[in-house]
């Protein structure tokens, strides 16, 4: 059956058993005598369907409810919920007045721990059944949470304000220019007023920058970005380069933000962004106001990490969870890794924060070289190299390799050598250094390039360390993987509550 949408709108009722990593509520079409529907149509249309999964809006495990079609698919359906017909004993009330119109929190209304099993069950659904992992059950470890952060603090706040940055948009709607997050599946906003996400502060400093630009009239704005980092805050104002015709005011409204703003914040930046691509991202800084850089310390192992912070450069939105999800790949490294006595490199490095948390475990004197790790070597691996780094970094943004430099220096990690360059060039690295005992892969969510797989199979180093916000791409990635690897460790951690995104951690051997 080929996809179409509906000409005319069709009703089904479904109980919902289970939640996509989508954020959708997912059930399987019967016949519900059980209900008691008097709506004869009804019955006959699910009678129609009968033995389809159907995806639903607006809806969550363990409800009944009749949902409208959207569209028909060969294996599937689409559908939104209009009516609940039965409620979840797994449903909360929200933790924002914003969690009907606002596309932020999908999982509000599910009560965190069911969240959790939800979370796990989408790791193991994916790398089960498309990454084909043979012993899951004895390789995972679960999903570790802010409930069970070691840290009181961490564990009293739970799951609200734990983001330290946050995009917001800006958009002319009837009007006037608004300011806020966007609605599911829309380009209008929400003017948020009362955000769990960010410090408390962050709604404050909204309120400002509305009151500001409450008259102003010109497509120029394109995003507030807003970091908070050791009780500092940045915000970042993201606009199109300066017009001919309105430059003047354009320029007096930016310098209008920042003395509404400076009192309340350690620094301001104007970036701009020539590109029509929807990504919060300034292409180049025009000015900048106060203390731009900023800083976080994370605890790993015992050893306190200090990490230098630009305005584009990429961390962990969860400070408190990124501390666990660093020690989680401290973990497993430790556990196949014999200390100070390692190569180790961190593919989409960043700012160099994975691999400089491993800092430990790299060979600190080259009269410590070992180069036992590398027998049998493929026939078309190059003569061993000791001039590779301990420590390597690649990433593909200049300004977060310039900044994983300085946090090198920054603590006392002389060993580390970062290069700007895409991951997909890995099979490069191997000829001009050889093998490392670990390779770190931390891709976006799109996944690990096929470029970068293909060398992992032809070179194999000993173990691989991948960490994933994407457990579809994850399982795509590891069913390559494990023509050569077997996999020893999976550990989920959750650094977004209310979502249905979810960090996995996982350990490979070579074979």
């Amino acid at each position: 059956m080929p996809p179409f949408c509906l000409n005319m709108k069709e009703y089904i009722v479904v109980q919902l058993t289970s939640m996509s990593h989508d954020g959708r509520a997912v059930g399987r079409i019967e016949n519900l005598p059980a209900l008691n529907l008097s709506n004869q149509d009804l019955l006959c249309q699910n009678a129609q369907y009968a033995g389809m999964v159907v995806f639903v809006e607006n809806a969550i495990i363990g409800q009944t409810v009749r949902a409208e079609l959207i569209e028909i698919k060969k294996n599937f359906l689409s559908a939104k919920c209009v009516e609940i017909l039965e409620q979840s004993p797994f449903a909360a009330s929200g933790i924002c007045p914003h969690q009907t119109k606002c596309g932020g929190c999908a999982w509000q209304n599910i009560v965190y721990e069911r969240q959790v099993l939800e979370k796990e069950n989408a790791i193991k659904n994916a790398l089960k059944r498309l990454g084909k992992v043979q012993n899951f059950e004895k390789c995972f470890y679960g999903l570790l949470s802010p409930l069970s952060h070691p840290t009181a603090a961490v564990r009293q706040n739970e799951t609200i304000f734990y983001r330290n940055k946050m995009e917001f948009a800006f958009a002319m709607q009837n009007g006037k220019l608004a300011l806020g997050l966007r609605r599911k599946n829309s380009h209008e906003l929400v003017e948020v007023t009362d955000c769990k996400l960010q410090d408390p502060h962050a709604m404050k400093i909204l309120a400002l920058l509305r009151s500001v630009l409450q008259d102003f009239q010109y497509d120029f704005y394109r995003y507030a970005v807003l970091r908070f980092f050791q009780h500092a805050w940045t915000v970042e104002l993201i606009t199109y380069p300066f017009s001919k015709q309105h430059r003047k005011e354009e320029e007096q409204s930016i310098l209008a933000c920042y003395e509404a703003l400076k009192d309340e914040i350690a620094g301001f930046v104007h970036s701009e962004r020539k590109s029509k691509t929807d990504v919060a991202y300034g292409e180049r800084i025009v000015q900048e106001f106060g203390k731009t850089m900023l800083y976080e310390k994370l605890t790993i192992s015992g050893r306190e990490i200090q990490f230098k912070l630009g305005n584009s450069a990429f961390f962990q939105v969860n400070s408190a969870m990124a501390e666990i999800l660093y020690q989680v790949v401290c973990d497993f490294a430790s556990a196949v890794l014999p200390e100070k006595n390692a190569h180790i490199w961190d593919f989409y490095c960043g700012i160099g924060s994975i691999g400089l948390s491993l800092a430990n475990l790299c060979i600190e004197n080259k009269k410590n070289f070992s180069l036992e790790y590398v027998k049998e070597f493929s026939a078309d691996t190059p003569g061993y190299s000791y001039k590779k780094p301990f420590s390597l970094g690649v990433e593909v943004v200049e300004k977060a390799i310039q900044l994983a430099e300085e946090n090198a220096q920054l603590n006392q990690c002389a060993f580390a050598k970062f290069i700007c360059s895409a991951s997909k060039n890995l099979q490069k690295f191997f000829k001009q250094y050889s093998l490392p005992n670990l390779l770190i892969l931390d891709p976006p969510r799109s996944g690990i390039e096929d470029e970068a797989v293909s060398a992992i199979l032809q070179y194999q180093p000993q173990f691989l360390i991948l960490v994933s916000c994407n457990p579809t791409t994850l399982a795509r990635d590891l069913a390559k993987l494990t023509q050569k690897y077997s996999i020893k460790a999976i550990q989920g951690v959750d650094l977004f509550p209310h979502t249905p995104h979810v960090e996995t951690v996982v350990l490979a051997t070579r074979q």
